[in-house]
């Protein structure tokens, strides 16, 4: 217990020293554009209130990059695949009466990260009969999937599941008339839920997003039948974080876990773009980094690492596929201007699914330094190519990863140099390890949801 809480205060600290390093980033640029000090502070806290309001608004693209545009919802239902529109498999959803909301990934898009779960959890749905995807939309309940068969509208009766996979917490207060209407008819509320990260590691997110979980986590989270979550790990930090907060739950809560997949198509068939070409055109090789720039991720552990390894005279590239998240800016800058950018510092910002495929199909290793982590997407992804991987010592990877993961000490950029080390001198064969593909994630899912295959209660009185 004593190495636990020794090891959360070293990230606590970290993550302090991250925000330190983004507000003397804003004071750089404050001075290059000869900004005065209240101009400064207007600019930065109107910044601010700009990504959480395009967030929520669906536009985040208009800061993260991303080519996304909000629609109505209903413009943009995917249609219902011909080979799954027969009347056996339609009848058998509408008798199922799960509906799986998937509302924030149709509405805000992306393909990464929770939006991948929900996508290839939404497909397998109604291809293996378990449940209906549903969205909110104007105060209704909608099929997620547009096609003449399926209910344009859905209205609860008893006995019905109501599974929230997304991550609802943006659109909470749409969700709450449904959750009540739920109750009023006797069904089961299931919440999926991927990580504890804003209420356990609150300075690894903005402020708006921990008001915004906490808010969702009581009024919806607490009021749930059952909770899922997407490792055991964060079953265990869940069920610990209510004892320890002696917060009140629905009596005899069932909680539960199961493992996400590893194999993901690229459902536009595109080719790799000329970016991610040009990195496997070279015959160096490179260590791959996968995930948004934020500072939960670690990425100047691995910038520390891979500067020891240059100033040494290892020439292997490291080579980052993700978006510029929140409190990134130092983070990029240090990229963008590092003496290696473009020779051996390469950042992908705009990869697609095609050039993460590209990408994991050359890679020296997989360098995973995330020090704060729900389940891990790309470490088990990677090891589906077969990739070697690198990662932080951390339980949920310890979990997902077992005896196959070369793990180092959590913040050490000095251990993690020396793993690198060692494999850019004495590559292994790649040689992929058990994974669970999209297939088997659904049907365990759905083994839970139908069959209330979860592992643990919490018997804990409701509040009066």
């Amino acid at each position: 217990m004593a190495h636990k809480i020794e090891h959360e205060s070293e990230i606590a600290v970290f993550l302090a020293s991250q925000i330190q390093q983004e507000n003397l980033e804003m004071n750089r640029r404050r001075i290059a554009y000869a900004l005065d000090p209240v101009t400064a502070f207007v600019y930065f806290k109107l910044r601010e209130f700009y990504w959480t309001l395009t967030r929520r608004l669906g536009l985040a693209h208009l800061h993260d990059g991303s080519r996304n545009r909000r629609r109505s919802s209903l413009n943009r239902r995917p249609l219902l695949p011909a080979e799954l529109a027969s009347d056996d498999t339609l009848s058998a959803i509408s008798s199922a009466r799960v509906f799986i909301d998937v509302t924030p990934t149709l509405r805000f898009g992306g393909k990464t990260g929770v939006q991948r779960v929900v996508r290839e959890i939404a497909k397998r749905a109604i291809r293996d009969r378990f449940a209906l995807p549903v969205i909110v939309e104007n105060g209704e309940l909608l099929s997620y999937y547009d096609h003449p068969s399926l209910p344009r509208s859905v209205t609860f009766r008893e006995g019905d599941k109501f599974v929230l996979l997304d991550t609802s917490w943006g659109v909470r207060f749409e969700h709450l008339p449904f959750v009540q209407a739920l109750a009023d008819v006797g069904g089961q509320l299931i919440t999926v839920l991927h990580d504890l990260i804003p209420l356990i590691h609150p300075l690894s997110v903005s402020p708006e997003m921990t008001a915004e979980f906490n808010e969702w986590f009581e009024k919806i989270v607490l009021k749930s039948d059952r909770v899922i979550c997407v490792s055991k790990s964060t079953a265990m930090n869940f069920i610990a974080y209510i004892a320890r907060e002696g917060l009140a739950t629905k009596p005899h809560l069932r909680v539960g876990w199961w493992r996400l997949g590893a194999d993901f198509d690229d459902e536009d068939n595109a080719q790799a773009s000329a970016e991610a070409k040009a990195v496997t055109a070279n015959e160096a090789p490179y260590f791959l980094t996968v995930g948004s720039l934020e500072p939960r991720k670690g990425y100047p552990i691995a910038l520390d690492a891979f500067e020891r390894l240059w100033s040494k005279g290892v020439d292997a590239r490291y080579v980052v596929i993700g978006r510029a998240g929140w409190q990134s800016q130092s983070l990029e800058h240090r990229i963008r201007q590092h003496r290696e950018f473009g020779r051996r510092l390469l950042w992908l910002d705009q990869a697609n699914d095609a050039d993460l495929h590209h990408c994991y199909s050359h890679a020296c290793a997989l360098v995973y330094p995330s020090m704060i982590e729900g389940f891990g997407l790309p470490l088990v992804e990677a090891g589906r190519y077969g990739l070697p991987v690198i990662a932080s010592d951390l339980p949920v990877f310890r979990e997902t990863g077992g005896d196959h993961v070369r793990y180092f000490n959590v913040l050490d950029s000095i251990d993690l140099a020396e793993k690198i080390e060692t494999l850019y001198r004495e590559p292994i064969e790649k040689e992929k390890i058990p994974t669970y593909s999209w297939d088997d994630s659904a049907r365990n899912l759905a083994d839970l949801i139908l069959n209330d295959a979860c592992h643990t209660h919490i018997q804990r009185q409701s509040p009066a």
